[in-house]
């Protein structure tokens, strides 16, 4: 069977990807790359090629090089991965950091995370138990999450989606108050093979957004669809701390709220079942740039 690699030569423009990410207002936008790919090799453009089949017919065929490569690009459009991570991918996730002695260390338990996500994203199939990635804010979960889905949907071709909590939430809302049921709204969220939550619990945390949320993972359980999470809020109990703390830490750690608190335990529950929970043990490394 012939492959996009069959027809490629070096291209600095896009390094041999045959195809170029760029921002277009809220979103990132894969195209063909003009450079090297503005006309297919295998098809001259055309898009189809006529084949001689098993009845000695002539007949017309999509092209398997250009065709496939134009699928995995509208697979990744449709994801819709915020502007912020347009760029995102697992390999150019920062693990490490410069000494001030110099040389580099590494970045709490990162580079496990990286290595253990890239395992995932290279033998997954669609079905698959997906992960939960749960930390400290500032530690590169939405990255990950970014750079997970890239994967997928330009070097797979999987069909996925990445959405923000509460602007799921938000847009949800905004489509009832329009008048479209239930069914409509929910469903390309409920039938997408790989769908991608980013700061789950996040909002206000009305019964309604329980409602929904727990409509969508129910569903997406009881069809055995991979789903994807990130969350900013720890997944037990938190510890009191001990010795001397002054009221600002002490009021901030008792009041922290669980992520089962925060969906349900209905919700969390299902969460076990459906995602790997890998916890990021890391500080803040924004705070280093």
């Amino acid at each position: 069977m012939e492959h996009l690699d069959d027809y490629t030569a070096s291209c600095q423009k896009c390094d041999r990807n045959r195809y170029l990410i760029e921002v277009k207002r809220e979103v990132a936008r894969a195209g063909i790359c003009n450079s090297c790919f503005d006309v297919c090799p295998a098809c001259d453009g055309q898009e189809y090629r006529y084949e001689i089949n098993e009845k000695g017919y002539e007949v017309a065929r999509h092209c398997p090089v250009c065709g496939a490569l134009k699928h995995r690009i509208r697979a990744f459009n449709e994801a819709r991965i915020p502007r912020r991570h347009h760029d995102a991918t697992i390999e150019s996730f920062k693990t490490t950091r410069v000494k001030t002695s110099g040389g580099s260390e590494p970045i709490g338990n990162l580079q496990r995370v990286q290595f253990q996500i890239y395992n995932w994203v290279r033998g997954f199939a669609p079905g698959d138990k997906g992960f939960l990635l749960h930390g400290n804010v500032g530690t590169g979960k939405t990255h990950l999450l970014a750079g997970t889905i890239r994967h997928l949907t330009l070097e797979k071709g999987i069909a996925a989606r990445f959405v923000e909590f509460t602007h799921l939430l938000s847009d949800i809302r905004q489509q009832f108050d329009q008048g479209r049921g239930e069914t409509a709204v929910l469903a390309p969220l409920v039938e997408i093979p790989v769908l991608a939550i980013d700061e789950l619990g996040k909002g206000r945390n009305t019964d309604w957004q329980l409602s929904i949320i727990d409509e969508i993972i129910s569903k997406r359980y009881n069809r055995s669809l991979t789903t994807l999470f990130t969350t900013n809020y720890p997944v037990t109990e938190v510890a009191l701390p001990s010795g001397n703390v002054d009221d600002a830490n002490f009021r901030r750690t008792a009041s922290a709220a669980t992520l089962s608190e925060r969906v349900g335990e209905r919700v969390f529950s299902r969460l076990h079942e459906m995602a790997e929970f890998i916890e990021i043990d890391s500080p803040d490394y924004r705070k280093d740039r």
